[in-house]
């Protein structure tokens, strides 16, 4: 029972914080333009903080562009998988490539993860991260606004976007100045440190407020119940097929298999779909289309939130940190 009890510890804020969101949402607490807000601040300033923390002290070496490079082929794989879905008559949607590749990394893995195994233990896990947002601005995007529009032509505002990010600018800033050996000199002196904590002050806002905010937004509605559980279907499908077929075929191939390198690559296969997604669908669907898919989207942030904890039972964090500090 008391081990019980202690594995419950670290996924009991997670669960915590997401029935917190939905009973703000229920009370009408906080409205929807405010948690709007708090996404955009989220989105702008706390996760771009993380990033930067993250990159800037990671152990960057050639092996890291390589998982970068991988995991952003394996995303494209998994929006061709999607693709081929759609030639099953019962999981056909024609968004079924964007519900099975791109995922809510940000919004939803990071929070999830740091939460149980903490951030020691976040570098290969960001390095599939980066790939992904690389994924998501360079392809994603790019082809759902091809496919979607009624030119079809490719827009190169997508390609300003890119250069706008400030989840990108974060990370390729933190690197740059990572390879130039600025946190060793931040670290050597009281104003760098001030400014180091300032960084991981914001950072550490980003989890428990993404987690409200997730609970805040989670909608099911029961009569668009079955043709959201194609979706989800679909991306179970893809993302445990294809995804473990890609980690043991050409992952292994290249990296030597490790319990945080498995760790790291099932946390990212459990990840809900972008939640950008709905705001994407309703610029070019039918408002029942935009709820299917936002349907979807909730169950499959269940989906992922049970999944995390079962892993986190079966892979406690005290293993991995022991891994670590051998």
């Amino acid at each position: 029972m008391l081990e019980i009890i202690n594995m419950l510890g670290p996924v009991l804020p997670i669960i915590v914080l997401v029935i917190l969101g939905k009973i703000l949402n229920y009370k009408q607490y906080i409205l929807p333009a405010t948690i709007a807000e708090i996404k955009k601040f989220l989105l702008n300033i706390c996760l771009p903080c993380t990033l930067f923390n993250m990159t800037l002290f990671m152990h960057i070496e050639a092996n890291s562009f390589l998982m970068i490079g991988l995991s952003y082929v394996m995303l494209c794989v998994f929006l061709v998988g999607g693709k081929l879905c759609n030639f099953i008559p019962f999981l056909r949607n024609k968004f079924n490539p964007y519900i099975c590749s791109g995922t809510g990394f940000m919004l939803v893995g990071m929070a999830l993860y740091t939460m149980i195994y903490g951030t020691d233990n976040l570098e290969i896990y960001s390095f599939i991260g980066v790939g992904n947002e690389l994924f998501v601005w360079t392809v994603y995007l790019v082809l759902f606004k091809f496919e979607t529009s009624e030119t079809h032509k490719f827009d190169l505002s997508t390609a300003k976007n890119i250069i706008k990010s400030p989840l990108i600018l974060s990370m390729v800033f933190g690197m740059i100045l990572n390879l130039l050996g600025v946190g060793d000199l931040l670290n050597s002196n009281e104003i760098g440190l001030g400014i180091l904590k300032s960084i991981t002050t914001l950072s550490g806002l980003a989890s428990p407020l993404i987690l409200v905010t997730l609970g805040y937004g989670l909608t099911f509605k029961a009569k668009y119940l079955k043709e959201s559980m194609k979706l989800v279907i679909s991306r179970l499908i893809v993302m445990f097929g294809l995804g473990f077929l890609f980690k043991f075929l050409v992952i292994d191939f290249f990296f030597e298999p490790s319990l945080i390198l498995d760790l790291s690559f099932i946390g990212f296969f459990v990840l809900p779909p972008m939640f950008t997604l709905t705001l994407l669908v309703e610029g070019v669907s039918s408002e029942e289309e935009v709820e299917i898919v936002n349907s979807a989207i909730g169950i499959s942030t269940i989906i992922s939130i049970i999944l995390l904890i079962i892993i986190s039972f079966i892979i406690p964090p005290e293993s991995i940190a022991a891994l670590a500090n051998n």
